[in-house]
Order: C-alpha cells, then sequence, then structure tokens
C-alpha cells in the first residue's frame, strides 16, 4: 500500500490514541504473516502491509482483523464462507452486528456481507469503500476529528 508521509502520520496518531486494553492491536511478524499464508492462502496486499506495518485496528466500526482474528474467522468458517469460494473475497473486518468486512479481490472494494443472511452474488452486497486504504485512511480520519471533538487534542 503506498502512502504518503501525511498518511502515515495520519496512521501513526490514530494507533496511538486508540484504546489497546489487551495489547493486541500491534504489527505482526513476516513469519506469523507467512504461516497464516502457507496454511489458508494469500492476504491481499494493502491488509496485509497494514497487518505488517501496524497490525488490526478497531477506531471505530468496521474493526480490522487482527491476524489472530483473521484465523479465528477463516477457521471457524462464518457466513462469507459462500461469498469468498464464489466471487473471490477476502475477510478484513467485522462490524458489531456480525457482519463481516471483505475486499473483493476482482475489483478491490471493500463490501459487507451481512450477518445471518445467505448472499448469492457480489451484487447483493453493500459497497462501504472504493479500496482498502480509503477504508483505512477514512476511519482513521473519523477516528482522529472524533478525538479532537471529544477531547480537543490535535
Amino acid at each position: 500500500m503506498d502512502l504518503s508521509k501525511v498518511e502515515i502520520e495520519l496512521l501513526k496518531r490514530a494507533y496511538k490514541l486508540m484504546p489497546n486494553t489487551h495489547n493486541k492491536y500491534r504489527p505482526e511478524t513476516e513469519a506469523a504473516i507467512f504461516d497464516f499464508e502457507s496454511k489458508y492462502g494469500s492476504i491481499p496486499p494493502e491488509y496485509r502491509y497494514l497487518l505488517k506495518e501496524f497490525g488490526g485496528c478497531h477506531f471505530c466500526d468496521p474493526w480490522i482483523f487482527t491476524l489472530e482474528e483473521l484465523t479465528r474467522a477463516v477457521v471457524s468458517g462464518y457466513e462469507w464462507t459462500n461469498i469468498v469460494s464464489i466471487n473471490n473475497a477476502f475477510p478484513v473486518g467485522g462490524l458489531g452486528d456480525g457482519s463481516i468486512v471483505c475486499i473483493m479481490n476482482d475489483t478491490g472494494e471493500i463490501a459487507i456481507l451481512p450477518h445471518d443472511v445467505y448472499v448469492e452474488s457480489i451484487d447483493e452486497l453493500e459497497i462501504i469503500a472504493d479500496s482498502f486504504k480509503g477504508l483505512i485512511l477514512d476511519l482513521a480520519n473519523q477516528f482522529t476529528e472524533l478525538d479532537e471533538q471529544i477531547n480537543g487534542r490535535k
């Protein structure tokens, strides 16, 4: 994922502000990422970059899976399985209602796979961002702006 210096600083600020009571939001090692990919397949490049450089995050919904959360999602076979196999989507996060957030590998768009709803086509999915980078930067912006409003920090 190509990021400008300003975008990197935005992400660093958002990660610093993010509550991390269980120390789970940290960069993943190359070895851990490689181990996941050898078992379950390649992680899309932009998501892989975020995991390696920053880790998963929960600025606000949707949250972006840590490698541990991604592994649990893949192993447990959430209801997104039909979309993954049919339409080449990759789970990257979730919403508080149990819905899964996916990267559509053919377009790079970010879509929501609703919880407890069987979806047969990508045409039925709600697209929430044009790209993973766009989603992450939007979430970081929302989070830092909210922190400024609430706490007065700039």
